[in-house]
């Protein structure tokens, strides 16, 4: 009877174990996206900024590349990815399409900044630009850690019966949302 108790309260304590090292690990990722919505809003508000008409530089976009920096200004509504988690986190879900607006935000402003004359812009704006796009990968990268921790964590035994109980799902990785 005494081993049977032990063991419960040891299986007990291991569950809880696992289930802060999941909390943990999910904690990290909502973190990470909520500084990945903030870098891709500061980037496309500064390049919006860099690119506007300045009596000092003329027009530095193109008709074109004015369209394609209005396209990517609309897809901003659609990363606003609402709380709580579990609900926004499933397939399809609004996690997901924030995930696929945010890289093809990413990915346009990449594209339209090589197009760009870089001498009609303002040096420390660009700079400040190149930065915030530094701090988006960096954002990227310990979010995509955190949630292959997460993930794996989540599919093994006995996280997967722990993460079950506690209503944790694996997080969708940038590279396999799809756009």
């Amino acid at each position: 009877m005494q081993v049977l108790f032990i063991s419960f309260t040891l299986a007990a304590i291991l569950a809880y174990l696992w289930y802060a090292s999941l909390l943990k690990k999910r904690t990290s990722a909502i973190e990470a996206l909520k500084v990945i919505d903030s870098k891709i809003d500061k980037r496309l508000t500064l390049f919006t900024e860099l690119c506007q008409e300045k009596p000092s530089y003329p027009r530095p976009l193109t008709d074109d590349q004015q369209t394609q920096l209005e396209l990517l200004k609309q897809l901003q509504p659609e990363h606003d990815w609402e709380q709580p988690i579990e609900e926004s986190n499933m397939a399809g879900g609004s996690l997901s399409v924030s995930i696929a607006a945010w890289q093809q935000i990413d990915q346009g402003l990449e594209a339209l900044l090589a197009t760009v004359n870089k001498d009609k812009l303002c040096a420390d704006q660009l700079a400040e630009y190149i930065q915030l796009e530094l701090d988006f990968v960096h954002a990227e990268d310990f979010y995509r850690k955190a949630v292959d921790e997460l993930n794996s964590g989540v599919k093994i035994f006995p996280g997967s019966a722990v993460a079950k109980f506690a209503r944790i799902a694996p997080m969708p990785i940038f590279d396999q949302v799809q756009e």
